[in-house]
């Protein structure tokens, strides 16, 4: 019998591996957990042959490493994960239900269950979304609810599932959070407002208060409410917080070894994940930037990952410091969390990711004003929080200096030269420009090198 499930489940795998990973597929979503727990218990000693492995093998290779790390992590624990929602409605719908549908909130339910199948019972999770100002109708939360409602996902401890709004929360009389009193409405966040609500509302809920009672530990994690990043991936993110090796740890999409980037085409790692993006100088650019700005973050490639984990006390302290709302706001945290318990105390992971384009809220790969904006938050961040204690000298200052003058039209011509000048080089995030050469590059569109 076991012969015959290990042909019948090959079979099964090579013709879901030839279609391009899809997560409006519930099929293959399914087919992902499966083939992790027969990894599990050393079922698939043919999968693998001389194709590369596909992109569920990768995936579910990747579970497979989370749960046994997290079995081993010491416990109590419980895991609090968070997104925010905009715009997610057809998203959180079947495919039968919409085009872009993803089933999201029973997908990433079902990817918790897995990862905490067979684990002691004093290591638990929850989840809690919160919607940004979702303008769908039914908005995101009110679709998210009705999911709840559907499954009868259980309200309050392990397993237990729950949506908040940030509009009714900036509308209570009582300070929700310090955090929040600089957000009027929902119209002031981009995102980051909806993070902090929930994950402030985590730190203060019930299951926190009761892992601490059990001499454990409560770990609270933020993901992108689509299925890119399987949230079964989380044992790794979490168990270097357990075994206090850590505060926060990230996941990383690209940068770092063993880091898988699933595009159209098939799974990539570096240097090809981000050699082949077409934002690849926008990006390599950004994190230039970042690094001659934020050293002590320069460790962390992929800061802009929707896939980060937190010691619970640790955001108790960091997050009443943190005042943006935008895409900066876990640039921000790091910085906290860095600047308080050291650059150590923040890790890195590598992770499978899944991109998906589809119905996303930051679809353009062009150099724009989006992009622009981005840069402008790291100078924000290096004003309010890096300035005042280890201001930057020589090159960095320089680069400082251009970057408070840069108009949209000189940002695009530094990423269009730079484009025109790549070689294609594996140097990749260790490239670093000379500041002349940028100048040059923002007045004229000569004399512009590499150093």
């Amino acid at each position: 019998m076991g012969e015959t499930l290990r042909r019948v489940y090959h079979g099964r795998l090579t013709s879901l591996a030839a279609a391009p990973r899809d997560l409006t597929d519930a099929a293959q979503n399914e087919e992902v957990l499966a083939l992790a727990s027969s990894h599990l218990e050393e079922r698939c000693i043919e999968l693998r042959g001389p194709e590369p492995p596909s992109a569920l093998e990768l995936e579910a290779e990747r579970l497979v490493q989370s749960r046994r790390r997290l079995q081993a992590a010491p416990g109590p624990a419980h895991l609090t994960v968070v997104w925010a929602m905009y715009g997610e409605t057809g998203r959180m719908a079947r495919r039968s239900e919409h085009e872009h549908g993803e089933d999201f909130v029973r997908a990433k339910v079902a990817q918790l269950d897995w990862l905490f199948d067979g684990l002691d019972p004093d290591k638990t999770w929850s989840i809690l979304a919160c919607d940004d100002g979702c303008p769908d109708n039914p908005s995101s939360a009110e679709a998210m609810r009705a999911v709840i409602a559907e499954e009868s996902y259980p309200r309050d401890g392990h397993r237990s599932v729950n949506v908040i709004e940030l509009a009714e929360v900036l509308g209570r009389k009582e300070t929700f959070h310090p955090v929040l009193d600089g957000l009027e409405s929902p119209d002031d966040s981009r995102k980051g407002g909806s993070i902090i609500a929930a994950m402030a509302s985590a730190v203060k809920g019930g299951s926190r208060l009761d892992a601490l009672e059990r001499g454990g530990c409560h770990v609270v994690a933020y993901t992108d409410a689509d299925l890119s990043a399987n949230v079964a991936q989380l044992g790794l993110l979490v168990s270097p917080i357990l075994e206090r090796r850590a505060r926060a740890c990230l996941g990383q999409r690209y940068g770092v070894p063993g880091a898988v980037l699933v595009k159209p085409d098939g799974p990539m790692s570096e240097p090809e994940s981000t050699g082949t993006k077409p934002d690849k100088i926008i990006i390599l650019f950004r994190h230039f930037v970042r690094a001659m700005l934020i050293p002590g973050l320069s460790h962390v490639i992929d800061t802009q990952a929707g896939f980060k984990a937190f010691d619970a006390q640790t955001l108790e302290a960091v997050l009443p410091k943190t005042n943006s709302y935008n895409e900066s706001f876990d640039v921000e945290l790091l910085i906290h969390t860095a600047t308080r318990f050291g650059a150590h105390s923040v890790g890195v992971e590598p992770m499978v990711f899944v991109e998906d384009f589809a119905a996303t809220n930051f679809p353009s790969v062009d150099p724009g004003e989006r992009h622009l904006t981005m840069i402008r938050q790291i100078v924000e961040v290096y004003d309010q929080y890096i300035a005042a204690d280890a201001p930057v000298h020589g090159q960095a200052a320089r680069l400082l200096a251009v970057l408070r003058q840069l108009d949209l039209d000189g940002y695009v011509r530094i990423i269009d030269r730079l484009k025109e000048l790549d070689d294609g080089d594996s140097t990749l995030f260790e490239r670093r420009w000379a500041v002349e050469e940028i100048v040059n590059a923002v007045s004229s569109r000569a004399g512009f090198g590499r150093s």
